[in-house]
């Protein structure tokens, strides 16, 4: 964010560039800022450094669990088990189907047992189940599990923090109710009425934004999200928005800690775009066909 403020990239909001966009009017190098899932730590470590900067940011808000208020199953059940030291697991009286002894020793031993609790507490479980699973598993393994509810570390921004997310500035919009969109029409109007249900109460105006959570969409639920009033939905696709860029297929670049410098200023200045752009090229052009780099290359720049 110091970086964006030192170089006076336009910072604006999703509203904001998508109507420019239609305009004709957007400046070069706007940037728009998204946060997903809406995670407890929006609000005390992400809000306070964009309100440092001024820079506005869309929040697209996963609703199940801000709701329950409980920690993420599927992501606490992963941190027990990379968290523990334990080589094995006693599971009686748990009534999981595994066996009364599971090794962990290897990683394919803790994925194999991983997804057959995950299998189970969604398929078996409530969300009360699922958190006194949870709560057991961590005591087996010698894991604090209620640090991990204290710290809310895995957890989402509740009712009240979402109010006060939108108050302080950010844009709180859809990203389904249990973090799925299936392709199937039905179930994708269910999650997102469910998703609007929650959320437009708490910030007091009609969602029509959406990211696909996962990054997993399809063109086939274009229509659909279209008639639901979704009048633009934001996919985990590398690469720059443009006029000719589907408003229900729009494009970012996620930013993390495994992203350096100068990966990050690539993408930015647009450089990583038209690598991509050349790349997608020179695929097109010799797909098939054996070509020496030499003749690639000035077949390229002629």
């Amino acid at each position: 964010m110091a970086w964006l403020a030192k170089k006076r990239f336009p910072v604006i909001s999703l509203s904001g560039a998508l109507e420019r966009l239609d305009k004709g009017n957007l400046k070069p190098g706007s940037i728009v800022l998204t946060i997903d899932d809406g995670w407890a730590g929006v609000m005390d470590r992400a809000l306070p450094v964009l309100r440092k900067y001024g820079f506005p940011v869309t929040v697209y808000v996963a609703s199940y669990y801000a709701l329950k208020e409980t920690p993420v199953f599927r992501l606490v059940l992963q941190y027990l088990f990379w968290k523990t030291k334990q080589v094995q697991l006693s599971t009686s009286s748990l009534g999981v189907p595994l066996a009364p002894v599971v090794r962990l020793a290897s990683e394919e031993e803790r994925e194999g047992v991983i997804s057959t609790l995950m299998e189970y507490g969604e398929a078996q479980l409530d969300e009360a189940g699922r958190s006194e699973l949870n709560r057991r598993l961590a005591e087996r393994l010698g894991v604090d599990y209620e640090q991990i509810v204290r710290s809310r570390v895995l957890s989402l921004m509740n009712q009240t923090e979402i109010r006060e997310a939108m108050k302080g500035g950010a844009d709180i919009q859809l990203h389904t109710h249990r973090h799925r969109l299936p392709v199937d029409r039905d179930l994708v109007k269910q999650e997102i009425l469910d998703n609007r249900t929650f959320l437009e109460p708490l910030v007091g105006r009609e969602l029509r934004h959406l990211c696909y959570p996962s990054g997993i969409w399809s063109k086939e639920q274009w229509p659909w999200l279209a008639d639901l009033g979704i009048e633009s939905a934001t996919t985990c696709v590398s690469g720059l928005n443009d006029n000719g860029t589907a408003r229900l297929g729009l494009k970012r670049f996620l930013d993390g800690e495994n992203v350096s410098a100068i990966e990050f200023e690539a993408e930015i200045y647009g450089l990583s775009e038209l690598l991509r752009g050349c790349r997608a090229f020179l695929k097109k052009t010799f797909q098939g066909r054996t070509v020496p780099i030499e003749t690639t290359a000035e077949s390229f720049l002629n």
